[in-house]
């Protein structure tokens, strides 16, 4: 790994939407005007099973639709 291999992300904001669907993602993204506050998407979006570390499911157990969208700096 050489220095221009990292990746700076102390100028980022990361905020992830988690919905039933991806149109309830988009949906939110547009209402909080995040577009307008130039974040922009960072990794597909997808179906996702959440779990705290200690083991804990989350929404109880039922897989949701996960975007996380960055700001960069």
């Amino acid at each position: 790994m050489t220095a221009h291999d990292i990746i700076d992300t102390a100028n980022e904001d990361f905020i992830t939407i988690i919905a039933p669907s991806m149109a309830e993602v988009m949906d939110s993204f547009k209402n909080q005007g995040l577009a307008e506050r130039d974040y922009s998407i960072v990794h597909r979006a997808g179906r996702h099973s959440f779990t705290m570390a200690g083991g804990q499911k989350l929404f109880d157990g039922a897989q949701m639709v996960a975007a996380t969208f960055a700001r960069r700096g």
